[in-house]
């Protein structure tokens, strides 16, 4: 089920990803593109978001509890949740890596 705090979430995503692509000329001053970065950040965090939500309709799991059971009677829950743990090595280096630009 959907929760206020989810349409929170991508509400305030959505304005920063529209404020950032009204100020897009201004960083083209950067010597690195953290406007992209940024972009593929905020689609992320949705991204993953919308993945745990699917995946606890899906398995009638609580929200807060899908994450952690790994043995879903469904495979598409599992297949969900499994997708969203191999998502993490690529989420960490691509917050090393904004973290290395913005250092």
């Amino acid at each position: 089920m959907v929760q206020p705090k989810d349409i929170v979430l991508v509400v305030s995503l959505g304005f920063l990803i529209y404020d950032l692509a009204c100020d897009w000329d201004a960083y083209t001053l950067c010597p690195k593109p953290i406007h992209k970065w940024l972009v593929v950040s905020y689609l992320m965090i949705a991204g993953w978001r919308v993945m745990v939500v699917i995946a606890s309709h899906i398995s009638h799991t609580a929200t807060r509890e899908v994450l952690v059971n790994l043995r879903h009677e469904n495979s598409k829950s599992r297949m969900l949740v499994s997708f969203t743990w191999l998502a993490v090595p690529f989420i960490a280096a691509w917050s090393v890596l904004g973290s290395i630009w913005t250092w």
